[in-house]
């Protein structure tokens, strides 16, 4: 049996992106005919990249930037750099089949409207103590209390009798699991909040292999937000009206979809509706945290593949996404 391995010696965004799922789709695909259920910087410059690769990389084993502009042979595809798209795609194959899925929204990535009663004790709060998506939630509580209140939640949201339960009915043969970027390299208020979530992704994977069922990995989350809404795991650009609203009524209130913001790729200008410049660091947290995933799970042989980002929004610089997509 053959299996893609590779190291890194330095690699950009276009190389990682590309190998990291090159990993994931390959091991799966090797599972499955052995008859076991599965399922960013900036693009390569002028800069010299050593790659390493030891497996099924069809391409010279060390190749300079230069040489990964042009078209670069996989096994199961070529990738053609210039264009960022892909030719001869086996890996499409397998996503023949038909795809069942539901999606394990509100477990690991928290929304409101989804568990709103993780956020009823919120209800009396003031504009410091409101928590209204995951940064929040974990920043108003404190990491100790946020976890604890999360252990709870993560034991009874998504539980292996559910697991069972979705794959007796027939109608589902595929869980799409929206997962924190904060969950495998965490920073600000999520420090300690998420400790113990990734046992519970381990468990989740095995209640699903053993079960028939693949899993779809989907980072939902991005450093300083993709979008601006909750669902980012940080909403952003929102402004509190309360003063305002106080000659009405005494009550907490924001204004927020219209001036919403999303600082993920950088800093955005809002009355020129354009990225002023592009935070590379943030973007290479990203990168970090897929190769994280991608280290931890490729070899799982539930692993359906991965989503390296969820509702980038319709302002994000689109060949700064299309390079880290690459």
């Amino acid at each position: 049996m053959k299996i893609f391995f590779m190291k890194i010696s330095s690699l950009t965004a276009c190389g990682r992106i590309l190998m990291s799922l090159a990993i994931f789709w390959s091991v799966s695909a090797q599972a499955r005919s052995l008859g076991t259920s599965s399922n960013d910087s900036s693009v390569a410059n002028t800069t010299a990249t050593t790659v390493t690769v030891i497996g099924e990389l069809d391409a010279p084993i060390n190749m300079t930037s230069d040489e990964i502009l042009g078209p670069t042979p996989y096994k199961h595809f070529v990738a053609h750099n210039k264009t960022m798209t892909c030719t001869a795609d086996e890996h499409a194959r397998p996503f023949n089949n038909q795809i069942r899925g539901v999606n394990l929204g509100g477990w690991m990535v928290l929304e409101p409207w989804i568990t709103p009663s993780l956020f009823y004790q919120f209800l009396s709060g003031r504009e410091n103590s409101t928590a209204f998506d995951t940064y929040s939630f974990c920043k108003v509580l404190g990491a100790k209390e946020a976890n604890r209140q999360l252990r709870n939640h993560w034991d009874r949201w998504v539980t292996e009798e559910i697991i069972e339960e979705l794959a007796k009915s027939g109608a589902v043969n595929s869980l799409r699991l929206p997962v924190g970027d904060y969950m495998y390299q965490p920073y600000g208020p999520y420090v300690g909040c998420f400790d113990g979530a990734l046992e519970y992704i381990d468990s989740l994977l095995d209640w699903a292999y053993s079960n028939g069922l693949t899993v779809l990995f989907d980072i939902h989350t991005m450093k300083d937000s993709q979008n601006g809404f909750d669902n980012s795991g940080q909403g952003l650009g929102f402004q509190w009206t309360s003063a305002l609203s106080a000659e009405y009524v005494d009550q907490i209130s924001f204004q927020h979809w219209p001036i919403r913001d999303a600082k993920w790729m950088g800093h955005f200008d809002q009355e020129k509706a354009e990225y002023s410049y592009i935070n590379r660091e943030n973007i290479q947290h990203s990168l970090d945290v897929i190769q994280k995933i991608v280290d931890l799970y490729s070899g799982h042989p539930a692993v359906l593949g991965l989503e390296p980002v969820n509702e980038p929004w319709q302002y994000t610089p689109i060949e700064e996404l299309k390079r880290f997509y690459w």
